[in-house]
């Protein structure tokens, strides 16, 4: 093969090899797929973000429903103790029930007053998302039916408060007055929250 025939052979494989090799990506496209994934990137974390902050509403709703049923064993237990005091019989260990009450109605209030602060810190991080809507709809709806059970634990507990300090309970009935009175203000600012979180997932 003469000299002629191997360079235009050269000059043909050198332009099939260019052909066949990959263009380089413009700075432009580099770029914009970079963007692109870290769109995707970000969108991903604020879907884990809302799915995590939903399974917390959901289980704090859980919470506050507990609660409310809490409220309502303890004005079912006053209500009990409270005929016991107004009609003693000899031998009935009142007082020890009644100290034994006054504990757990503390623990109910400190519990309200922990989920107020649980509430406080995911209206914090909650950003509007159609998706946290319905779970902050549900948590606000519990709020509200436990805020109205300790309004009628708190109206029994002022007319309690008087009979036991007529009967002699005076610690007790103080101890009494105060739980409600708290806990009646954690289920207010709780409900005052709840709304507060519906309406930043609401983006309104």
């Amino acid at each position: 093969m003469g000299k002629p025939t191997m360079l235009v052979s050269f000059i043909l494989l050198a332009a099939v090899s260019a052909s066949a090799s990959p263009a380089i990506p413009s700075f432009e496209f580099s770029a914009a797929q970079l963007q692109s994934s870290i769109a995707a990137m970000r969108a991903d974390q604020v879907k884990a973000k809302a799915g995590a902050l939903g399974a917390q509403i959901s289980r704090l709703t859980w919470d506050v429903e507990r609660a409310e049923r809490d409220a309502e064993k303890l004005r079912s237990d006053l209500r009990w103790l409270l005929q016991r005091v107004r009609f003693p019989r000899q031998g009935d260990s009142v007082r020890w029930d009644l100290q034994r009450f006054t504990q757990e109605f503390s623990q109910v209030t400190r519990d309200a007053q922990w989920r107020l602060g649980d509430l406080r810190h995911l209206t914090a991080q909650a950003q509007a998302d159609e998706t946290l809507v319905a779970p902050a709809q549900r948590l606000l709806d519990a709020s509200r039916r436990f805020k109205t059970a300790t309004n009628w634990l708190l109206m029994d507990a002022r007319f309690a408060y008087f009979d036991l300090l007529r009967a002699g309970y005076a610690f007790e009935g103080m101890d009494l007055d105060r739980n409600s009175r708290d806990v009646d203000q954690h289920a207010q600012d709780l409900n005052g929250e709840a709304n507060k979180l519906l309406t930043k997932v609401r983006g309104s």
